[in-house]
């Protein structure tokens, strides 16, 4: 009676909820008198409905009151409610990364996966920042700690964000919110549900909210035009219909919409070192926050510099379709699910990559940086269960395609900022070769030394001390680079989850699951504007530059001239790779059930991470960009940023 069943949970959830603490978290009310025990509380863990105290996961299970009250309209709110889970955003929002008992893939490189799973009404989101948005009305929200990879997939070695919105119900209902705070926070919300027929029933819910920037900025050189940052300015729309044509089948059909228009994330010091002199000498103002006596850590502010927007919009649509066929005549019942979506996610991103008021480095928002992430899923599920044996089996496959642009933009400080690195770090280095007394001078304008063409030892040490002027290029002013990546990726997966109640009190379960992956990157890294040049006169240089300040200086010098950004070696440098892998991973669990208020039990997972590609410029000696074994380690995979 799938009908009533559907029916009772929907007004239950509307009139009540209630906290269950002390146990594994809070969760939703299943009756109008709120649960009684821990045993009232009702999860989908193990992808089947379930008892709190049955399951033996490390679950902190949040109910919609709950999640109301503190306010939660994201995961990242989701952190003050979850002990050992948090949620940060690095360069920007669309870099926004769940870790979960420490651990998670943090990083601004789409081509990493995550190694914390974002699940949204049967959904699994690719990357924790396509999972970062207004999650509308909530019917409850399950952390599921630890490795999860046999029921909801790869990338789930940490854990899993289980997010459960409110269905469309048949009692009409609706509501409406107005919320204002400091900062100059407003925000408004409504939903409105009920039948259409007596067996489709609908729920509409939109949002919009605005906050100013909780950042002070120094915009230093400018051109900036904001003075704050981390501001808050996006409207959510989501609809949904229930089709239940039959006591034994519904349909749950989902389409929603975000769109982001802010500005997020400059950095605040919290230590300044000596090349904030340098900041000083070439930016309006500081440019950076002076250091403490010492260089000791510098005391609370919420004041940041930069010079050059941090803008972000970012757009996030997609539909899914969820089916449940009651089956009473297979396997002594047992019930058919399917879960099928496609997401489009997208962003163009600013950044100020320096993070200070001079104008050293920087991304614009011109279209040339950002990336986008679409998928198609399906997922198809059969479970039943009898006296004593709960069953599950699955098939899964995702097809991805992520493409990123990426863009550098030298600023008019660039130059000046390495001049002043470089004629620093020489002065220790440069004891006992023929130079001029006393040390080199600190001098913004000496890249010229270097990259002078045909430069000889004596020219270099008499260029440095400011005999001879420098006539060697600085580096390129303006964009420096344009790449693009285009990686796609295909993963199918077959699965099982059984548990055999061995007795009223013991049970055993077995889980396993086999996921393949079969991923492909396209890419073309290209400098712009006669951008390497400088890199290209240094390296011609390299004999002299040793004669001159010694042979163990050469590398440091020229790795400071022939950074990625900068590098001659990435002019027009295609890439076209392919690669494939296959995991199998499982899960068996023991669980004794003392009384009804006490269970113990012990478990092993084991989780898969897939590997990926490093969507972005690397000097190392690897032949590939390829991250190739990130799959057992969810903490191996990082990507190394210039910023």
């Amino acid at each position: 009676m799938r009908l009533t069943n559907i029916l009772r949970t929907t007004v239950s959830a509307a009139v009540v909820g209630a906290c269950a603490f002390g146990f594994a978290g809070v969760a939703s009310a299943q009756d109008q008198d709120g649960p009684a025990t821990v045993d009232d509380i009702i999860v989908t863990a193990q992808k089947r409905e379930q008892n709190l105290q049955d399951v033996p996961i490390v679950v902190t299970s949040l109910a919609a009151e709950t999640l109301q009250d503190a306010g939660v309209r994201d995961i990242k709110d989701l952190q003050i409610l979850t002990p050992g889970m948090t949620v940060t955003s690095t360069s920007s929002e669309a870099s926004t990364t769940a870790r979960i008992r420490g651990v998670g893939t943090v990083g601004d490189n789409p081509g990493l996966e995550s190694s914390v799973g974002v699940v949204i009404d049967g959904v699994y989101r690719s990357r924790n920042s396509v999972g970062f948005g207004d999650l509308g009305e909530l019917a409850r929200i399950e952390v599921l700690k630890g490795p999860q990879g046999t029921l909801f997939g790869k990338n789930t070695s940490a854990g899993v964000i289980n997010i459960i919105t409110e269905a469309p119900s048949f009692t009409p209902g609706y509501n409406a919110e107005v919320t204002v705070g400091n900062y100059g926070a407003m925000g408004a919300s409504g939903s409105i549900t009920g039948p259409i027929t007596d067996t489709l029933a609908m729920r509409l819910y939109a949002a919009r909210r605005v906050r100013d920037g909780f950042y002070d900025v120094n915009i230093g050189d400018g051109p900036r035009p904001e003075t704050d940052d981390q501001n808050q300015d996006f409207g959510a729309v989501r609809g949904q219909l229930l089709w239940l044509p039959n006591d034994n089948t519904s349909f749950r059909l989902i389409a929603d919409y975000t769109s982001r228009d802010e500005y997020c994330c400059t950095g605040v010091q919290i230590r300044s070192g000596p090349t904030q002199a340098f900041i000083d000498s070439l930016s309006d103002g500081p440019g950076a926050r002076p250091p403490a006596a010492g260089f000791a850590p510098l005391p609370f502010s919420r004041l940041a510099y930069a010079n050059r927007s941090s803008g972000q919009e970012i757009e996030d649509k997609g539909v899914s379709l969820e089916a449940n066929f009651d089956l009473p005549s297979l396997f002594g019942g047992a019930t058919l699910t399917s879960v099928t979506s496609w997401r489009d996610w997208s962003t163009t991103l600013g950044q100020d990559i320096d993070y200070t008021g001079a104008d050293i480095a920087y991304r614009n928002q011109d279209g040339d940086n950002g990336y986008s992430v679409k998928n198609l899923t399906q997922e198809i599920r059969l479970a039943g269960q009898n006296d004593r044996f709960d069953w599950l089996v699955g098939f899964f496959a995702t097809k991805e395609e992520i493409n990123r642009a990426d863009s550098w933009y030298f600023g008019a400080d660039y130059t000046p900022f390495i001049s002043l690195l470089l004629t620093a770090n020489l002065n220790a280095a440069t004891q006992g070769l023929p130079t001029p007394p006393g040390p080199i001078p600190i001098n913004p304008g000496r890249v010229g030394c270097f990259t002078a063409t045909g430069q000889t030892a004596p020219g270099l040490q008499g260029c440095l001390y400011g005999a001879v002027p420098a006539t060697g290029p600085g580096f390129t002013l303006g964009q420096g680079y344009a790449d693009t990546y285009d990686q796609e990726s295909t993963s199918y997966a077959i699965f099982t989850n059984n548990t055999w109640h061995v007795t009223d009190q013991f049970d055993l379960t077995l889980g396993l699951r086999y996921t393949m992956d079969d991923k492909s990157l396209d890419a073309l890294q290209r400098n712009t504007n006669g951008n390497g040049a400088t890199c290209t006169a240094a390296q011609l240089n390299a004999g002299a530059i040793g004669t001159a300040l010694g042979a163990s200086n050469v590398g440091g010098i020229l790795g400071a001239l022939c950074l990625p950004f900068a590098n001659s070696a990435f002019n027009n440098r295609p890439i076209s790779e392919g690669a494939d892998d296959g995991e199998l991973t499982g899960t068996i669990k023991a669980s004794y059930r003392l009384n009804d208020e006490i269970m113990f039990y012990g478990s092993y997972a084991r989780g898969y991470k897939s590997f990926g590609y490093n969507l972005d410029r690397v000097t190392a000696r690897a032949p590939s960009p390829r991250c190739r074994r990130c799959t057992s380690r969810p903490n191996m995979s990082t990507a190394t940023k210039p910023a």
